[in-house]
């Protein structure tokens, strides 16, 4: 079965603005002054369901309107315009397909189909609807009025759960007892020849044991499991093993700062092993460049002394005078020395630092060296000792963590093959022939206690002070305050219990139903209460009757229409809430549901 909520319904109208409205999964509530659209809200969805009509204002020019569903992820849109029997379906889900379909349940293409193929029930079947076994469709409207509470029915009387007419009272409860056991009324049918019982009979036979084979190879496979056998004493193995993995994932922690530690030291000196290298290049560079100059100046110092010794006079040809042999090195031997002396003291210098530098990276060298070992043996911890045990273990918590689900699995097929074999005996029992359907025979034995035990957890959340004891009529389908009918406590408290009873029913239909209504709507379930002077009893029952909203959230789907003077204060922050007011005024927050039209 699938499962679906009310995600958004949304009024289309020509020159309009579109109005939509977001339901929460969980609890939605629309809180506000009267003929601001709430009760059209409610109005809207049911005709989306399929009702008949849907009863407009002429003048607020919305015609169409449309309701998306969700369904496990994936989004469904019904679209109706007003006066008409066609529901469109566009589908993002692959059990639905798009198309139009007909609200006329008779039609071949009826949107009775796809309702009920999102519950999870894809063929059509019928039910009886009276005493005499006559048999009519299943369809979801005949149980819709149980999901949808709406403000004129609130304060019934009778049974909120029956229908309203009373000639359906059999058919709706037919529809109940297929939702809470799945029951097969073909045994009612008139039409179910008895050769078609044996092949029927035949074929659940067939499944039946074939699914008794499947279990018993299951079964078989499982009980081979080694751990079965085992002497463990299982908690205590799993909690010892769990210290033991903390201990390890803090000895890894540590470890691994350790190591990042360790990797920083050795970046840096690396980073001035590179710094000293480059300068050690540089000064190398300078080395030779000094003594080249060292080397040249002394040439030339020696050069000029040697040309100065052997500079020759002679005549010249014209004037007769004396010349004198010009010398290119005439420079002073006393200056080139001096520049010598400078640029050794330079050398000398550089060859001071160089050395420095030589020892420095010597020193770093040696110091990565003993950083590396001590990196390469922290990797070596973590890699080679830690993390193995650390897989090990986990791995050990796993295996016992499996057999513990091992163990599980084999009650769990111990009890369907018990179950199974049940209903295969009950199967071939022969069963008397029934000629008059009472459907109050069908239901458990435990079906009244279970759905008093739920009234009676409701009021005393509640704190109701005004019952001494509640209890539900399986004859009526109502409840009873101190053995009396409700309608003995006036309206506003009728339609108080009325909606006790729903959310009753609610709770036990989830926990227990085959098939789970996925959905309720409840339309002004505070409708009337006046107590008086005894305000405090009302604020009990309001806040209370809250409360119970909130903390019910993870059952179906709940949407809530209250009118403003009613709301008592919630946890508007709770995520799993939607909350709307709708202000009846056009200058603050929301007028009503309908955007572009105001009364």
């Amino acid at each position: 079965m699938s499962k679906f909520y009310i995600k958004k319904l949304t009024a289309y109208g020509d020159n309009k603005i579109e109005s939509s409205i977001e339901f929460s999964p969980y609890l939605t509530i629309i809180c506000g002054a009267s003929n601001t659209g709430k009760t059209y809200i409610f109005k809207c969805i049911k005709y989306l369901f399929g009702s008949d009509k849907l009863e407009i204002k002429v003048n607020s020019g919305y015609t169409k309107f449309s309701m998306v569903l969700c369904v496990n992820n994936k989004d469904i849109t019904f679209t109706r315009e007003i006066n008409s029997t066609d529901i469109e379906v566009i589908s993002n889900y692959e059990g639905v397909e798009n198309g139009i379909y007909s609200t006329d349940y008779e039609k071949e293409n009826n949107i009775n189909s796809v309702y009920l193929s999102l519950l999870g029930i894809h063929e059509e079947f019928k039910v009886p609807y009276n005493r005499n076994c006559e048999m009519k469709r299943f369809t979801l409207r005949m149980f819709l009025h149980m999901l949808m509470i709406n403000e004129k029915e609130i304060e019934r009387d009778l049974s909120i759960v029956l229908p309203k007419e009373t000639i359906n009272k059999t058919y709706f409860l037919s529809h109940l007892l297929y939702l809470l056991y799945g029951t097969d009324f073909s045994v009612y049918d008139p039409e179910d020849s008895e050769k078609t019982k044996r092949i029927k009979k035949a074929a659940i036979s067939k499944y039946i044991n074939d699914k008794l084979y499947a279990l018993k190879e299951r079964s078989e496979a499982i009980k081979n499991n080694p751990f079965l056998n085992s002497n463990y004493d299982i908690d205590k193995e799993i909690q010892l093993l769990t210290v033991r993995l903390n201990y390890i994932e803090t000895q890894l922690n540590e470890t691994f700062i350790n190591g990042q530690a360790l990797l920083k030291d050795i970046t840096e000196r690396n980073e001035r092993l590179n710094e000293c290298t480059i300068l050690l290049n540089r000064y190398v560079s300078l080395e030779s460049q000094f003594t080249s100059d060292i080397q040249r100046l002394s040439f030339i110092s020696e050069s000029s002394s040697i040309l100065k010794e052997n500079t020759k006079t002679e005549k010249c040809p014209h004037c007769n005078k004396d010349l004198t042999t010009p010398n290119e090195f005439n420079v002073s031997t006393d200056t080139i020395n001096a520049e010598i002396f400078r640029i050794t003291s330079q050398l000398d210098g550089l060859m001071e630092i160089k050395n420095e530098l030589l020892e420095e990276i010597e020193t770093l060298n040696s110091s990565l060296a003993e950083l590396q070992k001590k990196k390469d043996e922290v990797d070596t911890l973590i890699n080679t000792v830690l993390k193995p045990e650390k897989r090990n273990i986990e791995d050990k918590i796993n295996t016992f963590k499996e057999y513990i689900s091992v163990q599980s699995e084999l009650k769990t097929l111990e009890s369907f093959d018990r179950q199974w074999n049940d209903d295969l005996e009950d199967l071939y029992k022969k069963q008397p022939k029934k000629t008059i359907y009472k459907p109050f025979d069908l239901f458990s034995v435990d079906f009244s206690n279970d759905i008093t035990r739920e009234i009676q957890t409701i009021l005393e959340l509640c704190d109701h002070p005004k019952y001494n004891s509640a209890s539900f009529n399986i004859k009526s389908f109502d409840i009873e305050i101190n053995n009396n009918s409700k309608s003995t406590n006036g309206k506003g408290f009728t339609a108080f219990y009325n909606t006790t009873l729903v959310l009753a029913f609610r709770k036990y239909l989830y926990e227990t139903a085959r098939i789970k209504p996925p959905f309720y709507i409840i339309d002004t379930p505070l409708l009337g209460l006046d107590v008086g002077h005894t305000h405090i009893i009302k604020n009990n029952l309001t806040q209370g009757i809250y409360n119970y909203f909130v903390n019910s959230v993870n059952q179906s789907q709940l949407i809530i229409i209250e009118n403003e003077k009613d709301m008592p204060t919630i946890n508007l922050k709770n995520p799993k809430i939607k909350y709307y007011d709708f202000t009846h005024d056009e200058n603050e927050g929301r007028y009503g549901f309908l955007i572009d039209f105001t009364d």
